[in-house]
């Protein structure tokens, strides 16, 4: 298959979702639900994808389309009976014709025959084939919305795990700021411990003055003149 020029969204060695399905000419869930044969983890999400996983994925499709049922085949020996129906709507007509004075009722008969042979068969391959694209189509949705679900219960998990965690160190940190807090405590209550009783002043309330006169007279009176 002939790839065309890629825009400047994807290097050389990639291609594009968007140009995917324009080289490949498939619907986004068809080649999505192929894909995923090919990148299990990010077929519903990726953007664009190597070379090599596009020309897995073109393989892919085109083996599921040669599964289908073949129609084709069918078509010549429906063609072939309708086009014996005017032999025999002569042949009829001329029975007809023969036992009309005769048999009234059986020629109506005979042209409800003649409108029954003249409408068409419906093949069934076509509405099988309809099923099958609707069955892979739902399959294909159904399988995006569970690993869509899987994608928000991990988040979901990571949140959880992440909350989890942020308590913990919350709570790490408290009891280690209660150690610390209590040995400040504690060095407070040493260094109070620390401190003296306070001691009472006895107050001198004499004049001294008048105690060193009264020595001194004392003394003059003793000294012999």
């Amino acid at each position: 298959m002939a790839l065309r020029k890629k825009s400047t969204a994807a290097t050389a060695d990639t291609i594009t979702i968007n140009e995917a399905l324009l080289e490949s000419g498939q619907n986004e869930t068809a080649f999505r639900l192929a894909l995923s044969y090919v990148r299990p983890d990010d077929f519903d999400t990726v953007k664009a994808i190597p070379m090599l996983d596009y020309q897995a994925t073109i393989k892919q499709l085109q083996g599921t389309q040669s599964q289908l049922p073949d129609t084709g085949s069918q078509l010549p020996d429906e063609a072939s009976s309708t086009s014996e129906l005017p032999e025999n709507t002569e042949t009829l007509t001329e029975q007809v014709s023969n036992l009309a004075t005769e048999q009234p009722e059986s020629t109506l008969s005979v042209s409800q025959q003649q409108q029954h042979l003249a409408q068409p068969i419906q093949s069934p391959a076509s509405n099988a084939q309809l099923t099958l694209i609707d069955q892979l189509a739902r399959q294909a949705g159904q399988e995006v919305e569970l690993v869509d679900a899987i994608a928000q219960v991990k988040n979901q998990l990571i949140l959880n795990n992440l909350a989890a965690r942020d308590a913990e160190l919350v709570e790490s940190i408290n009891q280690r700021w209660q150690y610390q807090k209590q040995g400040y405590l504690g060095a407070i209550r040493d260094l109070t411990s620390l401190a003296k009783e306070p001691v009472q002043i006895t107050s001198d309330e004499s004049d001294l003055t008048l105690e060193i006169e009264g020595i001194i007279s004392d003394l003059g009176k003793k000294l012999i003149v």
